[in-house]
């Protein structure tokens, strides 16, 4: 039984090698025999057990400590491999049992419904974790910042985020994310975090309709039609033939007087 595809194991194993300093030395440390393995196979080969692990970490964005018992700075030797103790370990069992229910009983039953894809498509941990330990999407990060601490520390925040990990798939940093997270804030009627991420939003997207047309919303929302106004016309600007733009830009300046 296969526990990650054999690309992500070749993945691991490579990126491994290049990236970890004094690897050899490091995969000396790690015990020959494997005690209490509950979900991967018993007899797992150590290159193909080490890989996985490896696989796991970064498509976590964790080191080993973050399962098992031990600390980043002390040597492999002195790891408890073998201790359920950390509750992250035994979530880590779920998941991959979570994982293989998914590749080995339920994706194979998409024949029955129509063709699938060959290679057939398999979950992985990166899949959704993208090297993050909490595969939530930015705006849930965001949006419970706001909720927590305010919307002027979602929008340190999401800087950064977007400095940390922008290029990396570990989160969407595209033109509708703050956009969505305005919007859900104008319909609970916040309003003032709706602009203050918007502000943000003309900072990294000034060149983006959606947020002009997102702002005249909001700004609609707090009855400013000028400035509702002002928003669309740049709206305008940046797509001129868009006949949905010109109506609702007349009706506010019809509405305006």
């Amino acid at each position: 039984m296969r526990c990650i595809p054999r690309l992500r194991v070749v993945r691991a194993t490579l990126v491994s090698a290049v990236a970890v300093a004094g690897a050899t030395q490091l995969t000396g440390q790690i015990p020959e025999e494997f005690h209490n393995l509950q979900v991967l196979p018993e007899d797992i080969s150590r290159p193909e057990l080490i890989a996985t692990m490896r696989g796991f970490a970064l498509g976590l964005g964790v080191r080993c400590h973050h399962c098992h018992v031990g600390e980043e700075a002390i040597p492999f030797s002195e790891y408890d491999f073998e201790s359920d103790e950390k509750e992250t370990k035994r979530k880590a069992r779920f998941m991959l049992q979570m994982v293989q229910d998914l590749n080995n009983d339920r994706l194979p039953g998409l024949t029955e419904i129509g063709q699938r894809a060959e290679p057939g498509v398999e979950v992985t941990c990166e899949m959704c974790h993208r090297g993050r330990p909490v595969p939530w999407m930015l705006e849930e990060v965001l949006a419970a910042t706001i909720d927590t601490e305010g919307a002027d520390a979602a929008v340190a925040q999401y800087r950064t985020l977007r400095d940390e990990f922008y290029g990396s798939g570990s989160y969407g940093f595209g033109p509708m994310t703050l956009v969505d997270v305005a919007g859900q804030l104008a319909e609970r009627q916040q309003t003032d975090a709706a602009l203050a991420i918007l502000d943000l939003q003309k900072e990294f997207y000034p060149e983006a309709v959606q947020t002009w047309v997102a702002l005249a919303q909001v700004h609609v929302a707090r009855d400013e039609r000028a400035q509702a106004v002002t928003a669309l016309e740049k709206a305008l600007e940046l797509d001129p033939q868009n006949p949905f733009l010109q109506s609702q830009l007349q009706r506010l300046k019809d509405e305006g007087g």
